[in-house]
């Protein structure tokens, strides 16, 4: 199913699931149910054979042999449907560490008829929710967990912490959380079984591959749906549990508090790598001290009037805060609304304060440490980066003095000032680059970049050009321009920008089915390499002693013509007394395909045993043998 068919499959079922909750629940369910019925019907067949077969007296070495292909299979759907949850990840509360936290849990699970908890976890995310883990897989017997981030008990006040922690608790309540587990755990077991299955590489894998490409889109277009009509379920306990200004405050605050980190607080943070050489040691203490504090109000605005911009799209279930404030009851909320026109009975404590009296040991340091550890490959690239263009610049403005610079040198000094002053401040060095070289993709793309954030439309006209030159700026030039379109009120051009990135995703999803099934019957012509690159090659497969022979040979594809794909079949040399069949070719493919350096994607397979049909190909294709021993 292309993704226009699933997209609108979806938008067809929220109608009806809006019209008929009810019935559109039992289709859920009996789309559901056919997954496990599929599985348990070739357990059943495969049974049915083994049971006919030592009733019939067939058993012999040939009838034994051959129910190791049916038993195999078998065996792999049993193991998959063993669904493996791990643990959630966090620090375990004790109800000393955080009574009234405790004591707000118990309270919402109450009220909205949700599961029992068993442990309370601390994270640091600004997050919150919670997690189900089925001890018996697919079978059930649950333990429940309250996930909560410490970024958001600073981000937010108690009410809105009751608010959030009651729309979670929504999500399990009653009869209506089990049938979500289960729905859940069906879309976990197919996506092992289909894993383990690609594993196992039995016979009969096919068999359930054409079901799964049957199956897939629809249950995942359906349960989709549900899940999306279950968010708005959940938001209905945080109404009632906290009234509908709490509720949508939280939404927003929830929002604003998100901006406020990624908009403000990180590139701020990491702009630090430009001068100093390491990571800070307190950047996790630092977002808590961030998000304590209030947005500004006219920034707070800003992000608010955005958000309401922005629509659910299809790879996330939770709705746009729009949609979401109108099935709170806000249904007038647009361009005249403001943040103020939210404001509820709120205290001014925040909730880490309010709901937790002592942070488990180390948490904090715990998470300074891990973020340091995370961020510093990056930090020390970053860093190195800005003092090579430091040197760089003065470099390049000095032989420019004395006379002109080649292409490349004026992208360098592009590049260079762009990546430590900002893009806005290299335009006229990206328009000095274009001036020699109209076409050049990446100053097209940068220039493009520069001017739409200054508000300038003709910056559209660079990135199309960049786009047309280098298809994999397709995603992110179009999410550029689309964002300038929408934010301009003109989301009817913004659509055929949002069209180009799933066309580009399409598009690239073909391109990998493409390249990755090699076949006899696949047209492959000559390589085209320069002699330099042949050379290079050549002498890096001169150190390996038990390769014979290697024919590099390009496959003719029909998807994303310009990133071409090349095969090097291999013919190795191995003693008779130390060669096992399959086993050496298989080390010496390996080698190749990780320790030598290709001029481009290259696809490494030997020429022996099932192989030879390759090789009868490559031998009739112009110049590809490119090292004989």
């Amino acid at each position: 199913m292309e993704e226009k068919e699933f997209t609108s499959l979806i938008d067809e079922l929220e109608v009806y699931a809006r019209a008929q909750p009810a019935a559109y629940k039992i289709r859920v369910a009996l789309l559901a149910a056919l997954g496990y019925l599929f599985l348990f019907a070739v357990l059943a067949l495969v049974l049915l054979l083994v049971v006919g077969v030592i009733f019939a007296g067939l058993i012999n070495y040939v009838v034994i042999k051959l129910l190791i292909i049916p038993l195999g299979m078998a065996a792999v759907v049993l193991r998959s449907m063993w669904v493996q949850f791990p643990e959630p990840e966090g620090v375990e509360l004790s109800p000393a560490d955080a009574p009234k936290l405790f004591a707000l849990a118990k309270e919402v699970g109450q009220a909205t008829r949700g599961p029992r908890l068993h442990k309370i976890l601390l994270t640091g995310d600004l997050n919150a929710g919670i997690v189900q883990r089925p001890r018996l897989g697919m079978l059930g017997w649950q333990m429940n967990y309250l996930v909560v981030g410490l970024p958001l008990l600073q981000a937010l006040s108690p009410e809105a912490v009751r608010a959030v922690i009651a729309h979670e608790f929504g999500h399990l309540s009653g009869n209506h959380g089990r049938f979500s587990g289960w729905i859940y755990r069906v879309r976990q077991t197919w996506i092992q079984v289909l894993s383990n299955m690609q594993a196992s590489r039995r016979y009969g894998t096919g068999l359930f591959v054409r079901f799964f490409n049957w199956y897939a889109p629809y249950f995942a277009a359906y349960s989709f749906v549900f899940a999306r009509a279950q968010e708005y379920e959940a938001d209905r306990w945080s109404v009632e549990l906290t009234g509908a200004q709490v509720a949508a405050r939280a939404l927003i605050d929830l929002e604003l508090k998100d901006r406020l980190l990624s908009q403000e607080f990180l590139p701020t943070l990491y702009g630090q790598a430009d001068l100093l050489p390491e990571p800070p040691d307190r950047a996790f203490e630092s977002m808590l001290d961030c998000l304590r504090e209030p947005v500004a109000s006219d920034k707070a605005q800003l992000w608010f009037q955005e958000a309401l911009q922005k629509q659910h799209s299809y790879d996330d279930t939770h709705p746009s805060l729009a949609a979401r404030l109108a099935f709170l009851g806000f249904t007038e909320v647009g361009k005249e609304t403001t943040v103020g026109d939210f404001r509820a009975n709120e205290s001014h404590k925040h909730s880490a304060e309010n709901l937790i009296e002592r942070v488990p040991e180390d948490f904090i340091a715990g998470r300074n440490r891990k973020w340091k550890e995370r961020v510093r490959p990056m930090w020390l690239e970053r860093h190195a980066f800005v003092n090579t263009a430091a040197q760089g610049l003065v470099e390049l403005e000095e032989k420019a003095k004395s006379g002109s610079l080649t292409v490349e040198e004026r992208w360098d000094r592009a590049r260079f000032i762009a990546g430590t002053k900002g893009s806005q401040e290299a335009i006229p060095a990206l328009r000095d680059v274009l001036e020699i070289n109209p076409e050049h993709a990446a100053a097209n793309y940068s220039l493009g970049d520069a001017l739409l954030q200054l508000g300038d439309e003709s910056g559209i006209k660079h990135l199309e050009l960049a786009m047309e030159k280098d298809l994999s700026a397709v995603p992110q030039a179009c999410s550029l321009i689309y964002n300038f379109l929408v934010a301009r009120d003109r989301q009817q051009e913004a659509q055929k920008y949002e069209q180009g990135i799933k066309d580009y995703y399409a598009e690239l999803e073909r391109a990998q089915q493409e390249r990755a099934h090699i076949t006899t019957k696949d047209e492959f012509v000559p390589h085209d390499l320069p002699l330099e690159a042949v050379t290079a090659l050549r002498q890096q497969l001169a150190s390996y002693p038990h390769l014979k022979k290697a024919f590099l040979v390009r496959k003719v594809v029909k998807h994303f013509t310009d990133t071409p794909q090349y095969i090097l079949g291999v013919i190795p040399n191995f003693p008779w007394y130390r060669y096992k069949p399959g086993n050496a070719e298989k080390e010496l493919v390996k080698k190749l395909a990780q320790e030598v350096t290709y001029a481009g994607y290259t696809y490494v397979m030997s020429l022996e045993n099932e192989n030879k049909g390759f090789k009868r190909k490559f031998k009739k294709v112009k110049d590809a043998e490119v090292y004989p021993r």
